[in-house]
């Protein structure tokens, strides 16, 4: 019996190994129908008026749902948080609600399309996480 050569093993097993350490959800073959920009399948960079800065990877898992991971970064001597969950976009309301599994939270948004959506601005209205402030302004520019 001949077993596989130890140089070809990693190739085959590594890749889904790492695959299920990302906390997303595989994406729907295309978002559905009605799905809002802000809320589609998309890559994003967040600037907020706090001075943080953040990369966000969000997938649709419904009409104006989605799940995220977003890295925040606060500067060079705080280093960084990765924050994940699920978001539900209302657009007769313009309001996000960011349900985060981590940290624990929830985080209530009145988000504004700039620029045809390829920009939005969400300005938290209510928060239960300390990392974000009422009346704080995020700025998302979309990443192609």
């Amino acid at each position: 019996m001949r077993l596989w050569p130890a140089a070809i093993v990693p190739a085959v097993v590594l890749p889904p190994l790492l695959l299920a350490c990302d906390p997303l959800p595989q994406r729907l073959p295309r978002d559905p129908d009605g799905t809002a920009r802000n809320a589609s399948t998309s890559r994003w960079r967040g600037l907020s008026s706090s001075g943080a800065y953040s990369m966000v990877r969000q997938v649709t898992i419904g009409t104006n749902r989605f799940s995220f991971r977003e890295t925040w970064f606060r500067g060079k001597a705080s280093g960084r948080l990765i924050t994940f969950g699920t978001g539900t976009y209302e657009p007769k309301t313009a309001i996000n609600i960011y349900d985060y599994s981590q940290p624990a939270g929830i985080v209530v948004v009145r988000t504004r399309e700039l620029e045809e959506g390829s920009i939005t601005e969400d300005t938290v209205v209510a928060t239960t996480l300390p990392i974000f402030r009422v009346g704080e302004t995020i700025t998302y520019t979309q990443v192609p």
